[in-house]
């Protein structure tokens, strides 16, 4: 498959990945949000700062409340369990990060080259996972804490991201970009744990982020071997 046939944006949004300004209570469109579907922004945007903050293991319903300003019972009005809470996170932390990298590729000429649209693809999803993006950060720590049937369950869901990166690199190695004798699983599982690592690491200074994502992309393409 080629990767034009990937291109297209995620399917349905929730109300939290809608809102376009925390607060302001409405939707991309400008449509104005039903005041349950406020609630249940405010909750989850509370969600991905604890869960960043404390990790999957210490965070409390009465946590996320407290945050949300809200009753721990009330939440339970839009969420069944703490891990519904953790899958609806998850679920628009991959969206989000989806999102960017199918507008980054989308942005080149129609006739860009692989290595353009890789480029790309790196710009995209390294720049939002240093965005400062709470649901992007909490996926990268809670991720390996969950449960192994919760992380097993959200694979699917992450199976499209994966998808699309499997593409890229299926048409780098058929064009000769990449070892023929490489494993491409191992490569895309190890340029997307740097890229999430680094939201550990980066401080704002010497480097910008489209910075370091070229450096990615020479690293990735030309390895570190002086020439």
């Amino acid at each position: 498959m080629n990767s034009d046939a990937l291109l297209k944006r995620p399917a349905s949004a929730s109300p939290a990945q809608k809102v376009r300004v925390p607060g302001k209570g409405v939707d991309a469109s400008g449509k104005k949000l039903k005041k349950a579907d406020i609630t249940r922004v405010r909750i989850l945007d509370a969600a991905a700062h604890v869960f960043r903050q404390k990790g999957y293991a210490l965070t409390r319903i009465s946590d996320i409340a407290k945050l949300a300003r809200t009753q721990s019972s009330s939440i339970y009005y839009h969420f069944e369990s703490r891990e519904a809470i953790v899958e609806e996170v998850l679920r628009i932390a991959n969206g989000r990060t989806r999102e960017r990298v199918i507008n980054a590729i989308g942005a080149l000429p129609r006739d860009a080259s692989v290595r353009d649209r890789i480029g790309a693809a790196i710009h995209g999803h390294l720049e939002i996972v240093l965005a400062g993006d709470h649901y992007i950060a909490a996926h990268i720590r809670i991720f390996d804490q969950l449960p192994a049937d919760l992380r097993k369950r959200f694979l699917r869901v992450l199976d499209e991201n994966a998808e699309l990166w499997r593409t890229l690199l299926n048409e780098a190695q058929s064009e000769g970009m990449i070892r023929s004798d490489l494993d491409l699983s191992v490569i895309r599982q190890l340029l997307i744990g740097m890229m999430n690592w680094s939201v550990e690491w980066y401080r704002v200074g010497r480097l910008s982020p489209p910075q370091i994502a070229d450096q990615i992309a020479v690293l990735f393409f030309d390895g570190v071997t002086k020439r």
